[in-house]
């Protein structure tokens, strides 16, 4: 049973929250939420402080409260004695009763000093959306003051200026919240069905994994080692024998014999024709073409054991 929200207190009012005060005694509301589950009444401390708000509570709360008292109150398990069940029995219907005739002379709810906004969203399903959503409905009832907005009827204490504030600028608010704020709204019961499947939509999708620089480059090395591995053993699934590889001091050699190599070949590229003849003609062996000897030699190396090098 939803009851409305309370724009002003009355006699009413104040003599259930007198009785709600009774029922608290000296405990904190955390611990005013351990007592009623433990009478079997579940009632968060949240909803139990807020019972004291603009909103009337719900039956169940004023049940819950009465539970806690029948636990402080009593040193034994008032579940195994008769008489201190027949208290908690009276003392929760006093509170019901309390709680029935503060409704029954509640005010009536003013009208909204805004115009109801007309939005119908579509299927929203990501936070962003949700937003946009809510600033379109909060520009349609006119942008009233975060102030005004806050205490208007519908948000019933539920929402403060600064939280308002903050949902429109892109936090993410619970469903409390979203109710309280599209009531605040005068939004039509299908803009807040709309909206509600949204929430319902964005909490379904499972959140994005976290993604970090370091991450990236870890996932990028292991991908490229795996690619390795599978570029390795496709010779081996078509019969392609590995090659060998040379041990450490063979491929040092060659290493060493490549890098003279490359240096005579810089040295020759860079003679021009008339010194290159000049040093054929000076050799001791004649017809000696120091070109013709570097290809040799480069065609040697090419054909030893081990994978190819490059220049």
């Amino acid at each position: 049973m939803n009851h409305p929200a309370a724009t002003a207190s009355w006699p009413e009012l104040e003599a259930l929250h007198s009785w709600m005060r009774e029922a608290r005694g000296e405990l904190t509301f955390l611990r005013l939420a351990k007592r009623s589950l433990e009478a079997g009444h579940p009632v968060s401390d949240r909803t139990l402080r807020r019972a004291f708000g603009m909103r009337l509570p719900q039956e169940e709360t004023v049940r819950a409260y009465a539970g806690a008292w029948a636990r402080w109150t009593s040193a034994r398990d008032p579940e195994g004695d008769e008489a201190g069940q027949a208290r908690w029995r009276a003392f929760e219907a006093r509170g019901l009763d309390l709680l029935a005739a503060a409704v029954s002379t509640a005010p009536e709810r003013p009208a909204l000093l805004w115009p109801p906004p007309v939005y119908v969203p579509g299927p929203i399903s990501t936070w962003p959306a949700l937003t946009k959503g809510l600033k379109r409905l909060y520009e349609e009832a006119g942008s009233p003051p975060l102030r005004v907005l806050a205490a208007s009827p519908g948000v019933g204490g539920r929402l403060s200026k600064s939280t308002i504030g903050n949902i429109l600028n892109g936090k993410h608010p619970t469903l409390e919240q979203l109710t309280a704020l599209l009531a605040a709204f005068g939004a039509s019961r299908k803009t807040i069905n709309g909206m509600l499947a949204a929430y319902g939509r964005i909490h379904a999708r499972p959140e994005p994994p976290a993604v970090y620089p370091c991450d990236i480059v870890e996932r990028a090395e292991n991908e490229r080692e795996a690619l390795h591995t599978r570029e390795e053993a496709m010779p081996r699934y078509r019969g392609i024998a590995p090659e060998p590889e040379p041990d450490w001091y063979d491929q040092q050699l060659r290493d060493e014999e490549e890098a003279k190599q490359r240096r005579l070949e810089m040295w020759v590229d860079s003679l021009s024709a008339e010194e290159l003849a000049v040093l054929n003609q000076a050799a001791a062996v004649p017809g000696r073409d120091l070109r013709s000897e570097l290809n040799d030699v480069r065609n040697r190396l090419a054909e030893a054991p081990g994978p190819p090098q490059t220049a």
